[in-house]
């Protein structure tokens, strides 16, 4: 694992900080939901919309292919 990554994991912030973080790193929303809400890809789908949505970005299909 990434360190950068790894030091996101460790912190001490919310689930939601977490994500935002990793986004910005730009990890797939999969990955980010096995690392930090057990699989919760809908948790994580609703934090990138939030972020998104707070700077004005549109919302892209990032899934992994197939």
């Amino acid at each position: 694992m990434n360190e950068q990554v790894r030091n996101i994991l460790e912190q001490s912030t919310t689930k939601t900080s977490k994500i935002e973080q990793l986004l910005r790193l730009g990890l797939m929303r999969r990955e980010i939901a096995d690392l930090v809400t057990r699989g919760n890809y809908g948790f994580v789908y609703n934090v990138e919309k939030k972020m998104l949505e707070r700077e004005g970005g549109v919302l892209l299909n990032r899934a992994a292919p197939p």
